[in-house]
């Protein structure tokens, strides 16, 4: 649903696409339609077999609570290395609608990058976040896109065709309820993607040393 403009873009662009869910979504207890609504979601973008990753642990449940950045880490790098992936697109520390499970994600994700940065071992990438905006910007649609005040430096992705992500959303018919509707009609998230590319702070040497000092204890 936030996704759609950049997914629908690459896909064809004929970019090699993998989807990593980090949960079935299971709040209402619908995990398993869900799944399987993923399943044909993604293929409407050739994300077909080990590409598209759901999974289901006790630490990473759908709902209001929030996750272990570094269990969101250790996933996510897992999934980079069978996948051989270098870029990934995630949500900003906002997560577009300040849902716990999406800010969860991004700071999971912004680990996952600080630990491929200090280790060799683990599969290095770029990370993309996906920009959230303000309600008055939200809830524009196209009209956004000539409000919006972008940085040079960030990249878009933009789609005219919100009827297809309405189509792509009405795959996963066990969400498909009104306000869903309008979200697709009237977002901006309908319409275009803003990515900014996350750079890692600089972590200190004190850092590094306290780190493997507590991890020796």
């Amino acid at each position: 649903m936030f996704f759609w403009p950049v997914l629908s873009q690459l896909h064809a662009s004929g970019v090699s696409l993998s989807v990593l869910c980090l949960s079935t979504g299971n709040f209402d207890g619908l995990g398993h339609i869900r799944q399987d609504e993923m399943l044909r979601s993604c293929d409407r973008i050739g994300v077909r077999g080990e590409a598209l990753g759901v999974l289901d642990v006790a630490e990473l449940q759908d709902g209001w609570q929030e996750w272990s950045a570094d269990i969101v880490a250790a996933k996510v790098i897992d999934f980079l290395a069978k996948r051989g992936a270098h870029a990934v697109l995630t949500f900003d520390n906002k997560g577009v609608s300040g849902h716990p499970n999406h800010v969860s994600t991004s700071a999971g994700v912004q680990r996952a990058l600080e630990l491929s940065r200090r280790d060799s071992q683990l599969p290095h990438f770029d990370l993309f976040l996906l920009k959230s905006v303000g309600i008055h910007e939200k809830f524009l649609g196209p009209l956004s896109l000539l409000l919006g005040q972008e940085s040079s430096s960030d990249a878009a992705a933009v789609s005219c065709s919100p009827l297809a992500c309405l189509a792509a959303l009405a795959v996963h018919w066990s969400q498909l309820v009104w306000y869903r509707v309008l979200f697709t009609i009237f977002s901006r998230y309908a319409y275009a993607n803003t990515f900014v590319k996350f750079v890692p702070p600089e972590r200190s040497q004190a850092q590094d040393v306290g780190e493997q000092c507590a991890k020796d204890d």
